[in-house]
């Protein structure tokens, strides 16, 4: 389904689309009348941060943005995360743990832990086929997968015919 180029990323650029100022104009133009001048500031304030804080990476087949969570974005103190905004080029969905265990590991190391969310129904963001991992360069705190364990097919061939459960490893 996929090849090893597919998981060979690219930087595409970095930095703010707009400068700030610009942005301030901007968001002025398109708020409503009540919002105050401070508040249309932080705003324009919080989006170019979260913007000079992004990468886009591109392959053939996935565009990846990645950025470190701003403070107010996650309650981990001292731990910021790394956000991974995956999606295909063509914009299909696809949801294959392996194709994002590459993707994270070839963006951020394979010694990077990530987790992905599905949140509660008042918090769900589902605007495209996107995915979404919150990474960590050390271990997540839960604690069921403490070591290594990768069964080849025949492995686990055996093991379903030993349990009787049903698996299948590709």
């Amino acid at each position: 389904m996929f090849s090893d180029r597919d998981f060979e990323f690219e930087l595409v650029n970095t930095g703010p689309t707009l400068p700030l100022s610009e942005r301030i104009k901007m968001m002025r133009s398109i708020a409503a009348p009540d919002v105050s001048r401070a508040d249309i500031k932080k705003q324009a304030n919080d989006a170019h941060e979260e913007e000079r804080n992004m990468r886009w990476l591109r392959s053939p087949m996935f565009q990846v943005l990645q950025r470190e969570l701003l403070p107010y974005e996650h309650g981990f103190g001292e731990i910021v995360p790394t956000y991974l905004s995956v999606k295909r080029i063509d914009r299909e969905p696809f949801h294959d743990w392996r194709a994002m265990q590459r993707i994270k590991n070839s963006v951020l190391g394979p010694e990077w832990e990530g987790v992905e969310i599905y949140p509660a129904e008042s918090r769900l963001v589902d605007t495209s086929n996107q995915y979404h991992l919150f990474c960590w360069q050390r271990t997540f705190p839960i604690f069921i997968f403490n070591s290594r364990k990768v069964l080849t097919p025949a492995d686990a061939q055996q093991f379903a015919e030993t349990t009787g459960l049903t698996i299948k490893q590709a």
